[in-house]
């Protein structure tokens, strides 16, 4: 072939560089050679002595050679070590099994109804800021803020939402009393009252509110009351809700109270609830008989 390539003018590419190509590739292959053979003779046939650690400067021992640092107490420069955060936060949790405080919510307590199953007492309470009256039981939610946990004679206890604290709302005591001394007869008040219990009005407004019975009827409702442990058995109405100045608002009645009887006569069926209307329109005195709050009052009407 190479007779050919001479024959024929060419030479092969880099054919002056093959000589020293050659001559590395053999000197590669003795230094290989030579390391196999006086590798045994160079590995060590003892092990390293041992080297004894040395210490730079003066081993301290004391503790009062600390004492400049501690001195210069470079995390706390007034000398005065404050709280762990554990108590820090011990004090800003709220105890949540702590008594009820009064509550500053904007809530007001109409009335209560205590059962002797507790899960069927009611409370009637305002929710002033939407200037609405609702009747709750326990574990309900009071427009997001509060949630019924007892229910008791004119006082409700829940647990506020917002701090998850213990509070209660209660009915306020009457701040007065009259001691039977009549107050002054307003010309311009249609029902006037003169007593915690005692109301006058006279026949023509009477009969101005009475005269049309659907209008009566819308301005509040009202549900039966079932006695307790009676199977069933109806002791009165009660008020769920009513309508602002309306003639059950002026005659003195609150959300929550429980009309039980007219004149001395049991209200337990709604045929004695029509008695109850009749007797508004015709007689002079009417005694109404009333559960508010847990305890039985008597309205005393006097018809002018």
């Amino acid at each position: 072939m190479m007779s050919q390539f001479r024959g024929s003018g060419f030479r092969p590419p880099f054919e002056s560089s093959y000589i020293y190509l050659f001559i590395l590739f053999l000197g590669y292959l003795i230094s290989d050679l030579s390391i196999l053979n006086l590798r045994p003779a160079m590995l060590p046939t003892k092990a390293p002595p041992l080297q004894s650690l040395t210490t730079h400067g003066e081993k301290i021992s004391n503790r009062s050679s600390y004492t400049v640092v501690s001195d210069r107490n470079l995390f706390n420069a007034d000398g005065v070590i404050p709280p762990t955060l554990a108590s820090q936060q011990q004090e800003n949790k709220v105890d949540e099994s702590s008594a009820p405080v009064l509550s500053q919510l904007p809530l007001k307590l109409e009335g209560t109804i205590v059962h002797l199953n507790p899960e069927r007492s009611v409370a009637t309470i305002t929710i002033q800021a939407k200037n609405e009256t609702k009747s709750f039981i326990i574990e309900d939610e009071v427009a997001g803020l509060a949630r019924i946990v007892k229910i008791e004679r004119q006082k409700v206890i829940f647990r506020n939402l917002n701090n998850n604290r213990l509070e209660y709302i209660e009915i306020p005591k009457e701040m007065t009393l009259s001691f039977g001394v009549k107050t002054e007869a307003n010309p311009n008040e249609e029902v006037v009252k003169s007593g915690e219990f005692d109301f006058s009005m006279r026949r023509e407004d009477l009969n101005k509110y009475t005269a049309n019975l659907s209008s009566i009827l819308n301005q509040a409702r009202m549900v039966p009351n079932i006695a307790p442990g009676s199977g069933g058995r109806i002791d009165g109405f009660r008020f769920i809700s009513m309508q602002p100045n309306s003639i059950y608002e002026k005659l003195g009645f609150k959300p929550g109270d429980v009309i039980k009887s007219v004149n001395g006569e049991p209200v337990n069926s709604p045929a004695k609830a029509m008695e109850m209307y009749n007797a508004l329109r015709s007689d002079a005195r009417i005694q109404i008989g009333v559960e508010r709050g847990g305890r039985d009052e008597t309205f005393n009407y006097e018809v002018k």
